[in-house]
């Protein structure tokens, strides 16, 4: 009788699809836009833009139309709740964490020390506290504004699209012949006032041949495309439905092509994680369903194998890399500088040498404090034994203050440091030309992995010691490049094959929220994930049949889910691939409730 009651009350509301336009908008439209967006310098991006204008074609629009379109579905939802009284506002323990998450974002930018930022986002990459919160509504508005399986066929089907035109656009990145490149891409992406810029125009990857989508950088399309083959073929392995198996069948193959002509090791890893997973999950099902899992795994192997041909083999050796990158300890021969008065002491594993200027004169020091001869040939010194010999100094002037512009030879190539002295003390010359006298920085572990996933390893030892600040608030919304100790040259030694190189990311977003919404909004984020892993579980784990495309969509969710998880990891979150992710957290919440009420139903029938 109960069962009847909720069913009679579920029956009044009435959800359509005018409902999900805005969500789904905001999963098919909003990662395919790419349009210019410049932006002046000011005192705090001059660093980041070297003091020019920042030409931005990838993040602000996508930020522009993801809050239009977010602003539009909670005035539809407001709409719909209390003026029509057609759709529910259903409680759940979800919004607990989504709430305190909110709370920590709005007073980590308040107490902000780059405010300012806080609430416009850093360039290229604009995750202000408005995009923060308009994640959080995105959950908010999938757990409330989907209901039946027309709704999610319509947005899982909009999304494929979305995918496959990415794809379309990536296959031509992949071939050498770049639609954006071409005259009429740079017309699409270019204002009208600035179509003189097209003859110069290039973006990182463009002449790579390696797939940036409309993402901008590899790795997001890694992320991205790695989300898209775990739910496209999970939907493919379980619909009944023939029309639905064959779009997400080839969706689920060009998706695994495109997530390897990117090159991104962390979509490769994330497709072994979907493996795992599939054993888990699908364990019931190996044997009912071998011709799918047959076709799946015969189209995997024929694309790994025609992608890997056509690049030479740079898919496995990219792989083969990554696992390297992880079992590797190297051990650099260059172990600290010391900037003490005049002096600069560079110390390397089994000696040191020490540069001094004093009565407008270089002299360079041994270990044993002993003078070693330099000679000087065009401005450029050199000690005259080993293993002093191997490096060199320019004496130039940068403002009147002498400048020993030195190359340091070490086992992991060759570094540039500039030493200045101001008023009679060593000093570093900064990347906007300032005088740094501490350039070191704390670090937690990853000693002798620096270079760990791509640098990694460094980015995060230096990261680590900053969420000591943030424990309870954040540095604010996307200041992240703001507070990370860029004057560490001594670790950019060790990290970088120059140290020259500017952070500006952590990449990973869990660092990334520690360092600016703060830990305690990282654990509100934790238990948000926990709670929808569980109740994943709970729907999922012992389940034998799969009813309809609602069971279908909510796992093939889960497992898009947990892709994401997994490479936030090593990646950031970024305007042109969360807002999907957070989409279909919601979404995949519901579906969950809804599964797991209907088995419970059928049980008791």
């Amino acid at each position: 009788m109960k069962n009847k009651k909720n069913r009679d009350n579920i029956k009044r509301f009435n959800y359509g699809i005018l409902h999900i336009i805005p969500l789904l908008l905001v999963i098919s439209m909003v990662p395919l836009i790419v349009f210019l967006k410049i932006s002046p310098p000011n005192d705090v991006t001059l660093l980041f833009t070297n003091g020019s204008e920042n030409f931005d074609f990838f993040s602000y629009y996508k930020m522009f139309w993801l809050l239009i379109l977010t602003g539009i579905g909670v005035l539809l939802f407001l709409y719909n709740h209390f003026i029509l009284k057609d759709i529910a506002f259903r409680k759940s323990n979800i919004y607990y964490p989504v709430l305190v998450y909110g709370v920590l974002v709005v007073l980590s930018t308040l107490f902000a020390t780059y405010r300012d930022i806080s609430l416009t986002g850093f360039v290229d990459r604009y995750e202000s506290i408005y995009v923060l919160l308009a994640y959080m509504a995105l959950v908010f508005l999938g757990y409330n504004m989907v209901d039946n399986e027309k709704q999610v066929k319509v947005l899982l089907t909009g999304l494929g699209i979305s995918a496959l035109a990415m794809v379309v656009l990536g296959i031509t990145q992949f071939t050498g012949n770049d639609f954006l490149m071409t005259d009429f891409g740079k017309r699409l992406i270019l204002p009208s006032q600035y179509e003189h810029i097209a003859e110069n125009l290039s973006f990182t990857f463009a002449s790579s041949k390696s797939i940036y989508g409309t993402l901008y950088n590899i790795n997001y399309v890694g992320v991205y495309m790695s989300m898209i083959f775990a739910l496209a073929t999970t939907i493919f392995l379980l619909s009944k439905e023939t029309k639905y198996r064959i779009f997400f069948a080839v969706l689920s193959v060009a998706s695994f092509l495109t997530l390897l002509g990117s090159r991104s090791r962390a979509g490769m890893f994330a497709i072994i994680v979907y493996g795992v997973l599939v054993l888990v999950f699908f364990r019931r099902l190996f044997i009912k369903q071998w011709k799918s899992f047959l076709a799946i795994g015969l189209a995997i192997i024929i694309v790994l194998t025609g992608v890997n041909i056509a690049r030479d083999g740079l898919i496995t050796n990219r792989f083969k890399d990554g696992i390297k990158s992880l079992t590797t300890v190297e051990n650099p021969d260059l172990k600290d500088i010391v900037l003490k008065d005049n002096s600069a002491t560079i110390e390397f594993a089994d000696y040191s040498m020490t540069l001094i200027f004093e009565d407008d004169s270089i002299k360079m020091l041994n270990s044993d404090n002993d003078l070693i001869g330099l000679t000087m040939e065009d401005n450029m010194m050199k000690a005259d034994k080993e293993p002093y010999s191997k490096h060199s100094i320019e004496y130039k002037i940068h403002e009147k203050n002498p400048v020993l512009d030195t190359t340091i030879w070490t086992n992991k190539g060759e570094r540039n440091i500039r030493f200045v002295v101001d008023d009679g003390e060593m000093k570093v010359i900064g990347y906007g030309g300032e005088y740094i006298k501490d350039i070191s920085a704390p670090y937690v572990g990853f000693e002798g992995r620096e270079r760990l996933a791509s640098s990694r390893g460094y980015i995060w030892s230096r990261t680590i010691p900053m969420i000591k600040e943030t424990l309870f608030i954040g540095h604010g919304a996307d200041t992240y490049a703001l507070h990370f100790p860029n004057n560490d040259y001594v670790g950019k030694f060790l990290g970088f094959t120059g140290t020259n190189t500017i952070v500006d990311k952590p990449h990973s977003m869990y660092l990334q929220s520690a360092v600016n919404t703060g830990v305690l909004s990282v654990l509100a984020l934790l238990v948000l994930f926990g709670m929808y892993i569980v109740q994943s579980f709970k729907a999922y784990f012992f389940k034998r049949d799969y009813h309809d495309f609602i069971d279908t969509a909510g796992l093939g969710i889960f497992m898009a889910v947990m892709i994401y998880l997994f490479t936030g990891i090593s990646n950031d979150s970024i305007v042109s691939v969360a807002p999907v992710f957070w989409t279909l957290l919601g979404i995949g919440f519901i579906l969950n409730k809804k599964t797991i009420e209907r088995d419970k139903e059928i049980k008791t029938e």
